[in-house]
């Protein structure tokens, strides 16, 4: 199915709003979890239970330096297979930390401590900086996965890493690095499909909700929220309506609109293609 079901949110003017009306057009993706928010503790009870696994068995929680939140969120997707951490960290006298070993449970936490997945070490290998290959970074699955975007990245976070704990970072500085598998994750992110489309009609948002028809036809439909300092615009454009100014007319409509209820408000573009 085509179209990216995605919500960007930016802030702009008159001008720049009429500038940003395209859609573009891509695979549509559902994103589902079980809407609770779990501690390490509570996440690692319940995948214990689905598993059959002891819940005395040990495990470490913990979340990705640098960018927990995305780092996790390639985990979820099993696109980031791979981590490296800096091996002679684990020894700092006062905050020695066990060293990975294949065979252990990690609980991953976001940026608010929140648990999202469990992950299991498969291999660990510990290797200087300056030989740290291709493979590797490309399990690691950030950026464009190639080893020159390793070593850029990982030269900063490991300068800051080790500075930070009183050591001189170099290229001869050993790594440790480390193969997990994806074991149990709280999001699933899976192909869009027909069901999901009627599921989602049922959802309900606070606002106003306005369609748009061209010659009797259904174009579109646009949302006006007040948020008190600014107005909220959301708009859906079928893909096949975009072109022949089709986007720029919808957009303007809209604003007109605003304009009538909301005259000289600031505007927050909310901009979503049609399902």
């Amino acid at each position: 199915m085509n179209g990216f079901f995605d919500e960007k949110r930016l802030n702009m003017s008159r001008g720049d709003i009429l500038n940003h009306s395209k859609v573009i057009n891509t695979d549509y993706y559902v994103i589902s979890n079980d809407f609770r928010q779990m501690t390490a503790e509570e996440l690692w009870k319940s995948f214990c239970q689905k598993e059959n696994i002891d819940i005395s068995t040990a495990y470490e929680a913990w979340a990705f330096g640098g960018a927990p939140d995305y780092l996790a969120a390639l985990v979820m997707q099993e696109i980031k297979t791979a981590t490296a951490s800096g091996y002679d960290l684990y020894f700092l006298a006062g905050k020695e930390e066990p060293i990975p070993q294949i065979g252990d449970y990690n609980v991953i936490l976001d940026s608010k401590e929140q648990a999202v997945c469990v992950i299991q070490t498969i291999k660990t290998e510990v290797i200087p900086f300056n030989l740290v290959g291709e493979d590797q970074a490309y399990k690691e699955g950030e950026g464009n996965r190639s080893l020159e975007y390793w070593r850029k990245v990982h030269d900063e976070f490991f300068t800051e890493d080790f500075v930070n704990s009183g050591i001189e970072f170099d290229y001869n500085c050993k790594i440790l690095c480390e193969e997990f598998r994806l074991l149990y994750s709280v999001f699933e992110v899976v192909p869009f499909e027909e069901e999901d489309a009627k599921e989602i009609c049922k959802w309900k948002y606070e606002g106003e909700y306005y369609k748009v028809l061209k010659d009797g036809h259904y174009l579109g439909y646009f949302r006006i929220k007040d948020e008190g300092e600014q107005i909220e615009l959301g708009i859906e454009i079928r893909p096949e309506m975009c072109g022949n100014q089709n986007g720029d007319m919808f957009v303007n409509l809209a604003l007109a609109k605003i304009s009538e209820h909301y005259p000289g408000q600031k505007i927050v573009l909310t901009v979503r293609p049609f399902i």
